[in-house]
């Protein structure tokens, strides 16, 4: 019985987490997206004795930086149905996969280079039984010439590891005319955005800077900078 409270308790505390989260990003879920999170949670956990996921290390990390964070990113773009986004290099699918439960309409890409996340990515999709989603294991320049992928994509994600000159040259010939590439940002790449100027404006491609709600207090806010391709240029 106590061992059965515990686990109760720690359900609650993780549901509760989340949902506060929520209420400071201003988004709501539906009990079957509430059961997603929880399945997908216990499949990071999971999973993470056998392959190096994330970080992320607890479960409150997880829902806070995971989780919540990948859901802000709704700030920067309209998820419209069958919105073609892709998400490049995702990782244990922050913020692609997150953002597929949470706006189900979304047709969503991950993209994964390294084979054990890609085939956590293809396990947690088929264990979640989603639709509309795909994990693909290849490098980004892998797809410049792919006519399946080259200009075909009206968002697409990131998690900035680089120089934004760097992470543009990458991902902008997958965008469609008028994409948008979306990156959580830190210092590091905020610095480095005036360097992307020549490139940008070389492109045709257009900077702002958004600022989420923080995803819980004490926390900092998430920061996105927002990159649109010129709706003139052809894929």
């Amino acid at each position: 019985m106590p061992e059965r409270a515990a686990q109760q308790s720690g359900a609650f505390c993780r549901g509760e987490l989340l949902r506060r989260g929520l209420n400071r990003i201003g988004i709501r879920l539906t009990p079957a997206q509430d059961e997603a999170f929880d399945v997908y949670l216990a499949e990071l956990r999971r999973w993470a004795s056998q392959v190096n996921l994330t970080g992320l290390r607890s479960e409150e990390a997880i829902i806070r930086e995971g989780f919540v964070r990948s859901l802000s990113y709704r700030v920067a773009f309209e998820p419209l149905p069958l919105m073609k986004a892709i998400d490049v290099g995702s990782g244990a699918g922050f913020p692609g996969l997150v953002l597929k439960i949470g706006y189900p309409a979304i047709d969503m890409l991950l993209l994964e280079p390294r084979r054990k996340r890609a085939t956590f990515l293809r396990s947690t999709i088929r264990r979640l039984g989603l639709t509309g989603v795909r994990c693909i294991q290849a490098r980004v320049e892998e797809l410049h010439g792919d006519a399946e992928h080259q200009g075909r994509y009206a968002v697409a994600f990131a998690r900035a590891v680089g120089p934004v000159p760097d992470v543009v040259r990458m991902i902008e010939p997958l965008l469609a005319p008028g994409g948008r590439l979306v990156l959580q940002t830190g210092q590091r790449t905020r610095d480095s955005l005036a360097s992307a100027h020549p490139l940008l404006a070389a492109l045709g491609m257009r900077a702002e800077e958004r600022e989420a709600p923080a995803p819980d207090v004490g926390f900092p806010p998430t920061r996105l900078l927002i990159l649109d391709r010129s709706p003139s240029l052809a894929p």
